[in-house]
């Protein structure tokens, strides 16, 4: 069972990997990813994921760049947060912000475990488009 302590405080993207039925394996962000996921002690947690290698807007700022940018920008990053709860060994994230409406009010569940100093946050088998899905999530401490 994990506790609440071993969660807490800032976590570093190491790798995101999603695997699917089929045995593909593919890097949503990129082999370059980063990012963080931070648990906060009132019981909050926050992550932010994104491509390494994000172009700057050339066409106005984030409110007046073109379409072909914003849609890049949407591509190339991803965010939710709100509070969490442990159930055992997974962690129950409730969506209170996100950049994906469709999650908002829900709740998003990962398994949790530890490989040496990673944190690996795994979800459940998913049915999407592209075939059942099951994302890893593999975190680390950052370094100062």
């Amino acid at each position: 069972m994990v506790k609440v302590e071993q969660l807490l405080g800032t976590w570093e993207l190491v790798r995101w990997e999603t695997s699917y039925d089929d045995g593909r394996t593919i890097y949503p962000m990129g082999e370059d990813a980063k990012g963080f996921i931070m648990y906060t002690t009132d019981g909050y947690m926050s992550a932010a994921l994104f491509r390494g290698n994000r172009p700057n807007f050339e066409t106005g700022e984030a409110l007046t760049a073109s379409d072909a940018e914003k849609v890049a920008g949407w591509d190339s990053y991803y965010s939710y947060g709100g509070p969490f709860e442990l159930d055992g060994d997974r962690v129950i994230h409730t969506v209170a912000h996100t950049i994906y409406p469709n999650w908002l009010g829900g709740t998003q569940v990962r398994e949790i475990s530890f490989e040496g100093a990673h944190l690996i946050l795994t979800t459940p088998p998913q049915k999407t488009r592209r075939g059942t899905q099951n994302s890893r999530v593999i975190w680390r401490r950052p370094s100062t």
